[in-house]
């Protein structure tokens, strides 16, 4: 069995930081947050700046490779 190891360097990313990071546009960021396909940390105020929770990008890999 051959082990797995990721390394996160930050858990939450900025809209902006994510775009810079994959080379996308900001508005495209937030194009695929009300799409459903980039999940953000839960916010507790409506006012709240949205972060992309990449913990749970990086989870939502890890188990789309174990099924396949």
């Amino acid at each position: 069995m051959t082990g797995l190891s990721l390394h996160i360097d930050a858990p939450f990313l900025s809209y902006e930081e994510y775009a810079r990071r994959t080379g996308t546009t900001v508005d495209n960021v937030r194009y695929l947050v009300r799409e459903g396909r980039l999940p953000i940390r839960p916010k507790v105020k409506p006012a709240e700046r949205p972060y992309i929770n990449m913990l749970a990008l990086m989870k939502e890999a890890s188990d789309l490779c174990l099924f396949r």
